[in-house]
């Protein structure tokens, strides 16, 4: 745990003490009711805190008051309030357990999973991960649907042919033209006209142009592509893409109505191609590494020209009590014509300690190879093929061997260890390459 001028990080699955001297550092308040204090800071921020389904506590040890935080399988970051002002003293930032960099990995898995963002709170001080640039465009969007409502009027200076000559006639351009007897009295006059195609009006197509390319990229998860298609769809044959004028930056003005002034600001943050929204966000990490494993072996089946599905429903039905299971659902099942392979990950740290020796671990591991070799028995082969999968500093992998004396059959268990690094992402993708073998 660590904290620096407000904000703290805290480990996901673990539980944390801050003592209440070091935060009081912050909050200012009175030193000698420092249940009071933290009884005041619980009330405030209940709210925010079950954003990241944190449990909060305030409790005495060796003499010193600490306020208890237990994190949960969500990873985040979110604002706190002061007890005092209730305004924001700073954020709480959740990262993974075993310290992996989840922001290079997002990158990298964004169409699998993508972070849940809540604006109904702000961060003040800068989060772990800023939204990515789609987020941004998808805001640009609606706001821009908003303002094409507001029927945005401005004077443009135009040239129109006219009957009369005025004192704004271009009499260069006359006389140019004035060679054809049909031209005598067509008049290029310069006039102001309030128009909705005007020049600034024009950048704001081009950044919505810019924005529609990014949602539809493949760069945007699918979910978040498929819940702006509809809005694409009646936009795009809204603006004419041959009048766009191209920008750098859109310029303000004190007189743009509230609705252009946002809309501007947002445009803005994507030309810069710098997503500042600071909004409050989440990741079920224990789904984050199921989806990160998903993306490899999806890589792998390709590889080997696999078929591959993720998350299938095995549905139960008969006479099932009410809390029985409706289904049950395999991380992965990747088969090749008579070879099947089941593959289950865990979020566990096991792997961190191949050496270890303890209940907790070998209870745990229990329920896990129990569990996949459930799924396994409805293979059909007599000799069937699962895999456990875990976190890990390094590759590494072990090979167990179940076999049947009842009736013949036999189950080969790969128990094996990944690292979430980008930089370690193709070693791994051959390491699980050569270690199926179909």
């Amino acid at each position: 745990m660590s904290s620096q001028l407000g904000t703290y990080t805290l480990p996901v699955l673990q539980t944390n003490k801050i003592p209440f001297l070091e935060l009081n550092n912050v909050w200012g308040e009175d030193k000698r009711y420092p249940e009071t204090a933290v009884q005041k800071f619980i009330l405030r921020n209940t709210q925010i805190l079950d954003f990241l389904d944190i449990a909060v506590v305030g409790e005495y040890f060796d003499n010193q008051y600490f306020l208890k935080l237990t994190t949960s399988k969500y990873i985040g970051c979110i604002p706190l309030l002061s007890p005092k002002t209730g305004l924001s003293c700073g954020n709480l930032i959740v990262t993974s357990r075993f310290g992996e960099d989840i922001s290079e990995l997002l990158s990298v898995i964004g169409q699998f999973i993508e972070p849940e963002f809540c604006d109904k709170y702000k961060l003040e001080i800068g989060s772990y991960i800023k939204p990515p640039l789609y987020f941004e465009c998808q805001n640009y969007i609606d706001h821009y649907i908003e303002a094409k409502k507001y029927k945005w009027r401005k004077f443009e200076n135009v040239e129109i042919i006219q009957s009369r000559p005025t004192s704004s006639t271009k009499w260069d351009k006359y006389e140019e033209r004035n060679c054809d007897p049909k031209n005598t009295f067509k008049y290029p006059n310069r006039c102001n006209i309030l128009s909705k195609n005007h020049k600034e009006w024009q950048e704001l197509n081009y950044v919505l142009d810019l924005s529609i390319n990014e949602i539809i990229s493949t760069r945007t998860p699918i979910r978040s592509r498929a819940a702006y298609t509809s809005k694409i769809t009646l936009l795009q044959n809204t603006y004419d893409k041959t009048s766009l004028s191209i920008v750098n930056e859109i310029r303000p003005h004190m007189s743009d109505p509230i609705v252009i002034k946002k809309l501007k600001a947002i445009g803005n943050r994507v030309l810069q191609n710098n997503s500042s929204s600071q909004n409050a966000w989440r990741i079920d990490f224990a789904v984050f590494f199921e989806r990160y494993v998903q993306y490899l072996m999806s890589e792998v089946a390709k590889s080997k020209g696999a078929r591959i599905k993720c998350n299938p429903h095995f549905n139960i039905s008969g006479q099932r009590p009410n809390w029985a299971l409706k289904y049950i659902e395999p991380d992965i099942i990747m088969d090749k014509d008579d070879c099947q392979y089941i593959i289950d990950a865990k979020y566990k740290a096991h792997m961190y300690d191949v050496n270890g020796d303890g209940d907790f671990l070998r209870d745990t591991f229990r329920a896990d190879f129990h569990q996949v070799l459930a799924y396994s028995s409805f293979g059909g082969a007599n000799e069937k093929n699962v895999m456990l999968i875990y976190p890990s500093d390094y590759y590494v992998s072990r090979e167990l061997n179940v076999f049947s004396s009842i009736n013949g059959y036999s189950c080969k268990t790969l128990l094996v260890g990944i690292p979430l690094k980008k930089s370690e992402l193709e070693t791994t993708k051959r390491n699980l390459s050569q270690l199926i073998v179909m």
